[in-house]
């Protein structure tokens, strides 16, 4: 069982400079710092021609109201690891999020569209939990909390753009 989600961050600047700033390990370490996380920290970083994947460490409260029964999976406040990798060709990557000590898997597919003068990042995300009886309500609340913190990301990001 899994949850699906499509979501969209829109730029107001062309491919060339959102590709920039993707590939800029300065812009996840600003972002998330803006975005109020703690803790932040890049455990690998690479890039080339060919693309770039980023991995950052950071603690991040939920966004979404927790019941009792998932703040003994998740906890009120969580450690997040995530790896964003790119193809530069291709313009697509991939999202690969590990909440520490939480059942659940939360993943993208990620699509940078556009031209000279606007940009959209298109998100596939699949959030899912092998949890049985609660994975499905697991997943609704994580769906909640991702789509509260993509809107976060995609205001800082845009305002971060300014300087690519």
């Amino acid at each position: 069982m899994s949850t699906k989600i499509d979501l969209e961050h829109k730029f107001s600047k062309g491919v060339a400079s959102v590709w920039k700033m993707y590939s800029d390990r300065a812009f996840f370490e600003r972002k998330y710092k803006d975005s109020g996380y703690s803790n932040i920290e890049v455990l690998d970083y690479q890039s080339s021609a060919k693309g770039f994947s980023i991995t950052v460490r950071y603690d991040a409260g939920s966004d979404a109201p927790l019941p009792d029964f998932a703040k003994k999976f998740i906890g009120e406040r969580i450690s997040v690891t995530q790896t964003d990798s790119w193809d530069a060709a291709s313009k697509t990557g991939k999202i690969s999020t590990e909440i520490k000590g939480a059942p659940v898997k939360v993943t993208a597919e990620m699509k940078l569209e556009g031209d000279a003068k606007s940009a959209v990042n298109r998100m596939k995300w699949t959030l899912s939990c092998g949890i049985p009886l609660v994975g499905g309500k697991l997943e609704a609340l994580l769906g909640e909390d991702v789509k509260v913190k993509s809107a976060r990301d995609q205001t800082v990001s845009a305002k971060i753009l300014a300087d690519y």
